[in-house]
């Protein structure tokens, strides 16, 4: 279920990072930078500011969310990556969406503990006693 759910929010961080790509102007470079990257990070979060009465409030008292870090570096990887690649690299935005949705799912197995290192046994003795009080 987790890798499911995290393909289709690369899905909405790419679509959205795209589609505002090309309806921002841009201003100071030869694209638009930070309006892009600002409109998939926030498509991405996955409802973090909803009811709207929250506002940045669950950013204050618990600090950034692991969604809303990792919407963000999609996002940029992904505008940066099909604005800045060389003419004659070959479907980067294909690429560059596969490469995002790994990195989501790859990133919420490690939260998650699927993919956690190997504790210490240092840390693993500690942690028992922890229990054990």
């Amino acid at each position: 279920m987790v890798f499911l759910y995290e393909v289709l929010r690369a899905f909405v961080v790419v679509k959205l990072t795209h589609a505002s790509g090309k309806a921002i102007p841009s201003s100071e470079f030869a694209f638009p930078l930070f309006g892009p990257i600002f409109c998939g990070t926030i498509a991405g979060c996955g409802g973090a500011f909803l009811p709207l009465n929250k506002g940045l409030d669950p950013i204050k008292k618990n600090g950034l969310a692991p969604p809303m870090l990792s919407a963000f570096l999609g996002a940029l990887f992904y505008h940066l990556s099909v604005n800045l690649a060389p003419e004659n690299f070959v479907d980067v935005p294909e690429k560059a969406h596969v490469i995002v949705a790994a990195g989501f799912v790859l990133y919420s197995f490690y939260n998650h503990g699927i993919m956690s290192l190997p504790k210490s046994e240092g840390a693993a003795k500690e942690e028992t006693i922890k229990k054990m009080k």
